[in-house]
């Protein structure tokens, strides 16, 4: 749908549904559940309530999806983004390509629909991917950061609460008076940090890629990595002292470092993404997409809080009191932090091996394209950009123009 600079921005300001919705869903799921709570007296603070209130937003999306949004053009922005560089856009070249076109071109029609699904099956994407460096270790390296950002969220207000509850000398942390004050200072660091984290890394990158602001002199085509690399190393310590300062009942503070932390968490989630776009293939992109999204929520965000809640519980035994739930908890937040310093070497490889894969999808689009530059088309090979049969200009014979395009459409 969007091209260049312009999906950047989109990007960003997609993006910033993940760090909103976050928060608001913490925010409204504890409020949700502090009405049940008070409201009946067979349940012990009711957190099923919460759970149980935010699908109906859900629901409402899937609606409008299903029924507001159309199915864009693959690769469409590309092509429009292509053709104003050079003067005419894909749809003049297809134009012209047609009002040229031959008999014997228009006998092959029937032939090319029948290649237009074999065109990329689902085995050849993903041996495409798996040859992708640099989607690897950004995929890799992104799913470290959703597997602590998923743990933070689940357990920072429970550790919070729990050294409330030590530090007052409350026998159990679901009498902790302010709870819900704790869950609205959540939500709301989430909310702010995340806009300001996901716009940052947006600005932050494009700026540097082009060498302004100030980067003025200092283009670099690796800032989306290097960008995700900085968010990574500098959340890594973040964390840890929030913790930490938590345990000292530094509790400003430690709100303080969370709200930094997230900062640093969320740089990476819309230049991440814009990455992928640039190292993938048109066509490719949304199994790419999903291959990354599946990968990064089952090991991240899904497995992560109960992996860490497992560790905190395995470390603390038997013990049942905040101080021991708060200490086992503390513990637990070392793995999480392991992983945001190994997530920023994953950047920083995806940096190293970024200008390769940058070349060959380039490549791939230029050899789509023509090699002079223009949006002009070789032969009857489909474009993946758009899905469209493009015709050639009749210097090969039927023949031999089937046989070059099912060669160039199984070529991954």
């Amino acid at each position: 749908m969007f091209g260049g600079k312009t999906r950047s921005r989109v990007l960003m300001f997609f993006y910033f549904a993940i760090p909103v919705g976050s928060g608001l869903g913490y925010v409204i799921g504890s409020y949700v559940a502090s009405i049940a709570k008070a409201g009946r007296t067979d349940c012990v603070d009711c957190w099923q309530w919460g759970i149980r209130a935010t699908p109906l937003f859900g629901i409402a999306t899937i609606i409008a999806l299903i029924f507001g949004v159309d199915e864009p053009v693959r690769g469409q922005a590309d092509q429009e983004e292509s053709g104003r560089i050079n003067g005419q856009t894909e749809s003049n070249n297809l134009n012209n390509r047609v009002n040229s076109s031959t008999t014997a071109n228009e006998d092959v029609i029937t032939v090319q629909t029948s290649f237009k699904n074999k065109l990329s099956n689902i085995y050849q994407d993903l041996v495409y991917l798996l040859e992708n460096q640099t989607f690897i270790w950004s995929t890799i390296a992104y799913t470290a950061v959703v597997f602590s950002t998923g743990t933070l969220t689940w357990w920072a207000p429970a550790a919070i609460e729990e050294a409330i509850a030590w530090h007052h000398n409350i026998s159990n942390a679901s009498a902790v008076t302010d709870t819900e004050h704790v869950a609205l200072t959540f939500g709301g660091i989430t909310c702010a940090g995340g806009i300001i984290g996901v716009a940052v890394g947006t600005v932050a990158s494009m700026a540097w890629k082009r060498g302004i602001s100030c980067f003025s002199g200092y283009s670099n085509q690796r800032a989306d990595p290097l960008v995700s690399a900085i968010g990574s190393f500098l959340a890594t310590p973040l964390l840890f002292l929030s913790i930490k300062l938590i345990d000292l009942n530094f509790i400003f503070l430690a709100w303080l470092l969370l709200f930094l932390t997230i900062v640093s968490l969320c740089l990476n989630w819309a230049v991440n993404v814009d990455m992928l776009m640039a190292i993938i293939v048109p066509h490719r992109r949304g199994i790419a997409s999903a291959v990354q999204i599946l990968i990064s929520h089952a090991f991240g965000d899904a497995s992560g809080p109960w992996i860490v809640g497992a560790i905190s519980d395995s470390v603390r035994g038997e013990d049942k009191t905040p101080e021991a739930h708060f200490h086992s908890l503390v513990i637990a937040f070392y793995l999480p932090n392991v992983l945001l310093f190994l997530s920023g070497v994953g950047f920083l490889l995806a940096a190293y091996t970024l200008p390769k894969d940058l070349k060959l999808a380039e490549d791939w689009r230029i050899n789509r394209r023509g090699t002079d530059g223009s949006a002009q088309l070789t032969g009857v090979t489909q474009t993946a950009d758009t899905g469209h049969l493009p015709l050639d200009d009749g210097n090969l014979s039927p023949s031999n123009r089937l046989n070059q395009y099912h060669n160039e459409a199984f070529d991954p």
